[in-house]
């Protein structure tokens, strides 16, 4: 199964920089390390900071955010 997640490329100064999954149910990126940060998917597609990634069978490939 085909998974969408997101960095925001501002973290990536810093020693980790926390990932964010498209949780399907709630329209919303997570984070994975909590649940409870989270931006809807409007705000991840619509601000030109964030990379998205799919991942499938543990390959990782960037893309291009499409129009909502």
């Amino acid at each position: 199964m085909k998974k969408l997640r997101a960095i925001y490329k501002g973290d990536v100064r810093f020693d980790s920089c926390p990932v964010f999954e498209l949780n399907h149910r709630t329209d919303n990126f997570e984070m994975l390390k909590d649940k409870e940060c989270f931006y809807s998917r409007e705000a991840v597609y619509g601000d030109p900071d964030f990379i998205l990634f799919e991942i499938e069978d543990n390959h990782a490939k960037m893309i291009k955010k499409k129009p909502l």
